[in-house]
């Protein structure tokens, strides 16, 4: 995984490249919550796994963006790492139920199914 200045996240996060900045990740999801997805996910994160910045569902080729604000270091993040087209936003809770379900769809199935 290639270590970067913050400051360049965008170019990777826009080429969903896997990258490595000060306190923020971007990597590609293959599988979770015990099993394999049936697709992929592309997930930014700030500060570790609890605060996923942004989602990129390839299946649905859709970007997802949290609206949630955490601190001062991570709003700048998420203006450094932010996609240029995000579809939908969704607090912090409804992206990591994205995360764990492997897919915008298959969240959206699990929330009507309860």
């Amino acid at each position: 995984m290639k270590r970067i200045a913050n400051n360049k996240a965008r170019a990777y996060v826009e080429k969903l490249e896997e990258f490595q900045g000060s306190n923020m990740l971007g990597k590609w999801l293959k599988q979770g919550n015990g099993r394999d997805y049936d697709n992929e996910l592309y997930v930014v994160y700030s500060y570790g796994s609890h605060f996923p910045m942004y989602v990129y569902d390839d299946k649905e080729r859709k970007w997802l963006g949290n609206s949630d604000k955490y601190s001062r270091s991570t709003t700048r993040q998420q203006s450094q790492a932010r996609p240029s087209d995000v579809d939908i936003w969704y607090n912090t809770e409804q992206l990591k139920e994205v995360i764990w379900h492997g897919g915008l769809v298959e969240s959206v199935m699990a929330r009507a199914s309860t």
